[in-house]
């Protein structure tokens, strides 16, 4: 017998268990905090679901604590108009109000609905509303037919949504005026590429979605749609757009924090790009046994695919070459145990090789 028979799939077991050398459970991740303890007292509970919270008198926090994702989508009023950013999780119990139903309560002014990206956890609600402000990119335009359009599987990371009502089309670099309120409209690939972070000059507050979010770390950098390049460069432009009285929310968790989160979060992915890292292979709630990579550095945490890159993980040549290697590891296994088994089974029985 040859030893590089015994060594290739010995070599490919080795490599498989080096990515498991620490799986992280999920109260690893999540420490203390509980469903229903990451938003403020303060709040008014509705349906016994939603925790709305007053950011100030225009801006809105619709926490849903009790959700999975711990998802507080924002309403974010002007004298005119109103936005709903996001459009819920999902997860809200049946006969409570839509995501719609309660913005109503807190603004008389008409709500145009933009999402801040296409993952399902952000997405449930928003055929309840009159139709959904799109960022404009080209694979978006490209699947806008008659006036809708349908969030893909792949896009959703679950399952294909009803077709949407496109009421408008808005690019990175726009300005939405509310009427004594104005954002800027960014578009900031890296979680996905259709990441859209909001930006209110004035009142120095930042709405981003889930490109950078505090909820004890647990950033993402493993869908489709992520890529870690694009992150570390959109992380820097977003911080050269903001001072160090900018208040964030994101889009899970602790509805605010402060700058020093991005901070952290733009060195972190430097040293991904720079091309050091001090990767782990753990395991991530959202997808447990999975040995994914992640760069900690205290509590942020940057979760991104296991030993390249999002862009070529999730790539056709990805499956063909890993569908090689099973192919090669099972004939190898085939002919390296298959002779070795066959004449110990026929000894027991007393069978003659070859009758």
């Amino acid at each position: 017998m040859r030893l590089w028979k015994l060594m290739v799939p010995v070599a490919l077991c080795l490599a498989l268990a080096g990515c498991f050398e620490r799986i992280v459970e999920p109260a690893d991740v999540f420490g203390n905090i509980r469903q229903g303890g990451n938003y403020s007292p303060a709040s008014k509970m509705i349906d016994d679901w939603y925790a709305v919270e007053t950011i100030d008198i225009q801006t809105f926090a619709i926490n849903e604590p009790r959700s999975s994702q711990y998802n507080p989508p924002y309403l974010i009023v002007g004298d005119t108009q109103a936005i709903m950013f996001d459009a819920g999780s999902g997860e809200r119990p049946a006969g409570s109000q839509s995501m719609r139903e309660v913005a109503e309560r807190y603004t008389d002014k008409p709500i145009t609905l933009i999402l801040s990206h296409f993952h399902y956890d952000h997405i449930y609600d928003a055929a309840k509303f009159e139709g959904v402000t799109l960022i404009d990119r080209p694979e978006i335009r490209a699947n806008i037919r008659g006036g809708t359009y349908t969030i893909s599987a792949l896009e959703s990371v679950d399952a294909e949504m009803p077709p949407l009502k496109v009421a408008a089309v808005i690019a990175d670099g726009d300005v939405i005026d509310l009427g004594g309120r104005r954002l800027d409209v960014l578009n900031l690939p890296g979680h996905t590429t259709e990441s859209v972070v909001l930006l209110d000059r004035v009142s120095n507050q930042v709405f981003t979605g889930d490109f950078i979010y505090q909820h004890l770390g647990g950033i993402i950098a493993f869908s489709p749609a992520s890529d870690l390049q694009a992150y570390k460069a959109n992380s820097t432009r977003l911080l050269q757009l903001t001072n160090a009285d900018t208040l964030f929310f994101g889009a899970h968790g602790i509805p605010r924090f402060g700058r020093g989160w991005l901070i952290l979060m733009d060195s972190e992915l430097g040293k991904i790009v720079m091309g050091k890292p001090e990767y782990r292979y753990v395991a991530h709630y959202l997808a447990p046994g999975i040995p994914w990579r992640v760069q900690q550095n205290g509590s942020m945490y940057i979760y991104t695919t296991p030993l390249v890159d999002p862009p070529l993980f999730w790539s056709k040549w990805t499956v063909m070459v890993l569908a090689g290697l099973c192919t090669i590891t099972l004939y190898l296994l085939y002919r390296v145990v298959f002779p070795l088994v066959v004449p110990a089974r026929q000894k027991r029985s007393g069978t003659k090789p070859g009758y």
